[in-house]
């Protein structure tokens, strides 16, 4: 009985300051919405896939056919296929990011990097369909060229635009904390005779690191999530690719063209779905991570 009064207390003590502090009472009610949005949006997302989630169970994860005629959906080469493309991304956007957040936060003059960390989240903000016209237009045909393909539409084209549109998220999340690494440190470590790469090796990039990996984690999300560009320049191939030379799916460009032609309350339909939710929980797995690193840096 305390216990409840005790809890009953706490309950009307919190709603009392909420009545005295209006802004609070805007601010939790913004929360409370945003976080209900999330869950209304799982729940349909995971109640549209339930069906075909119950008549495959793992198969519609690691199955390796997807045929509508027999009524078979198996979303493996999907899966691959999306992270054969995010896995090419990420290896060329972590040094070119990183090194791009080092060099701008710890060695560009003052002045130029605001400008210069403005132009660069503006390339966040082109739309994505503009990254697909200039895959199609300059790099499939680049790529044919080089490697001496029928078709450069292939998992490196993807890999490669991808990696443009993931940089500019990179650089601004690891730059941000770079930047909060406190002067105090630096100078101290200049002040014991090192030098200034060597203060940014030693120094910097060792309190950094948590934040850095976690915005490589969001890189990943921003990558993974990618739809209409990658559905441009991948070739849209569903099977397990042999190289960066072969032409992948992925799971966003494939449901994005597939989910128009799916009768709603197909089997079909609901595979989508499930591959739907699929993604969203890679995505929510990795964006938590991300969460639980940085937090991690700050307690250290």
């Amino acid at each position: 009985m305390k216990m409840s009064n005790k809890t009953l207390n706490k309950i009307s003590s919190f709603f009392v300051s909420l009545k005295s502090q209006p802004m609070t009472v805007v601010l939790f009610l913004c929360a409370s919405f945003s976080i209900v949005i999330l869950f209304l949006m799982l729940f349909f997302v995971a109640r549209e896939g339930a069906y075909a989630f119950t008549k495959f169970g793992p198969d519609l994860l690691f199955g390796m056919q997807w045929d509508l005629e027999s009524n078979v959906f198996g979303g493996f080469p999907l899966l691959f296929g999306s992270l054969l493309v995010t896995f090419g991304a990420l290896v060329i956007a972590i040094p070119i990011g990183v090194s791009t957040a080092i060099f701008v936060s710890e060695v560009l003059p003052f002045h130029l990097r605001d400008p210069i960390k403005s132009i660069i989240e503006l390339l966040a903000s082109i739309p994505s369909v503009l990254y697909g016209f200039i895959g199609l237009l300059i790099v499939v045909p680049l790529m044919a060229d080089i490697f001496g393909l029928p078709s450069g539409q292939t998992a490196l084209t993807a890999s490669l635009v991808l990696s443009l549109m993931t940089i500019p998220t990179i650089v601004s999340v690891s730059g941000e904390i770079i930047s909060a690494v406190p002067k105090d440190y630096k100078e101290a470590a200049l002040g014991l005779g090192a030098t200034k790469w060597e203060t940014i090796k030693s120094v910097v990039l060792p309190i950094a690191k948590s934040g850095i990996l976690a915005s490589i984690m969001l890189g990943f999300g921003r990558a993974i999530g990618e739809t209409i560009a990658v559905s441009m320049i991948s070739g849209n191939q569903a099977h397990v690719a042999s190289s960066f030379l072969d032409a992948v799916y992925t799971i966003p460009a494939f449901i994005a063209t597939h989910m128009g032609e799916a009768a709603v309350g197909s089997l079909e339909y609901s595979a989508l779905f499930g591959l739907g939710l699929i993604l969203l929980i890679i995505t929510f797995i990795v964006n938590t991570l991300a969460d639980v690193v940085v937090k991690r840096g700050v307690q250290r």
